[in-house]
């Protein structure tokens, strides 16, 4: 049974993600830029009527989208997959409403500034539903951002740890308990869920898959030379051709490896 040292302080890399405030800007202004430009083909508007116009959907839209990032993040994303696609349902045909019901609202004021009279008949037939529909896509457009940036975390730092490679680790030896010093390790066999390791004083099993283990080894030190056989360079005496482009190992205990083609030409890269 294989049980790791306690490991050196790890290596912390921080990525750079991306400010949700500088998605929801630049999202902001891409969708009002759209709408200026849709709002600009009806017949016989104005530069400043479509810009008010486009102004009257992308204002109630970013103050919705900012409010339903913030509700997903905090409250969503912490219940089961099912219970956060029953949410989903439910807020977005809320969104879509309240998208309608404010794009009316703000359409009426602007109504009002302009020709002095306030109308909330807002949309009918067709355009009602266009309108929702809208709101809908524009809902789970601005969802898909909130789970692309790990629920508007992304203020803070991504963190990558890499744990140093394996050193030592303690094996059983019958009712032993025994430390085993990675250098001293010669060969490494897979052998289905266990991998069996050759020492220099001793053979013994480790409860670890050979990926497992290669993945906890030193990469400067262990060779991966077949899909069975980790060797230890440090104890390679020489190496020599086998045909076809192979390699045989000669370890210093003694011990012979034939190296898988793959293997042969990771040992090869080595020469210098």
């Amino acid at each position: 049974m294989l049980m790791p040292q306690d490991p050196a302080t790890p290596v912390h890399e921080s990525l750079p993600p991306p400010s949700v405030v500088t998605l929801w800007l630049c999202g902001s202004a891409g969708v009002w830029i759209l709408y200026l430009a849709v709002f600009l083909q009806v017949p016989g508007a104005s530069l400043n009527g479509a810009a008010l116009n486009a102004l009257a959907n992308v204002v109630p839209l970013a103050l919705l989208a900012a409010a339903a990032h913030l509700l997903v993040k905090r409250h969503v994303m912490r219940l089961s997959v099912p219970a956060q696609i029953i949410a989903h349902v439910a807020i977005g045909a809320a969104f879509a409403a309240a998208w309608f019901a404010l794009v009316t609202l703000a359409l009426a004021l602007i109504d009002y500034a302009q020709n002095g009279r306030f109308d909330l008949a807002g949309f009918t037939g067709g355009a009602f539903i266009w309108q929702n529909l809208q709101g809908l896509v524009l809902y789970w457009a601005v969802i898909a951002t909130t789970y692309a940036v790990r629920g508007g975390r992304a203020a803070a730092p991504v963190t990558i740890v890499s744990a140093p490679p394996l050193e030592r680790y303690l094996t059983r030896k019958g009712d032993d308990i025994a430390p085993v010093n990675v250098r001293d390790i010669i060969l490494i066999a897979g052998a289905q869920d266990y991998a069996e390791v050759t020492t220099l004083t001793d053979t013994h099993l480790v409860r670890m898959s050979l990926s497992e283990f290669e993945k906890r080894l030193d990469p400067q030190r262990f060779l991966r030379v077949h899909r069975s056989r980790i060797i230890n360079i440090d104890h390679l005496d020489y190496a020599e051709p086998a045909g076809g482009g192979r390699l045989i190992a000669h370890m210093t205990d003694g011990a012979t490896v034939p190296l898988s083609r793959t293997g042969s030409q990771a040992l090869r890269a080595l020469i210098v």
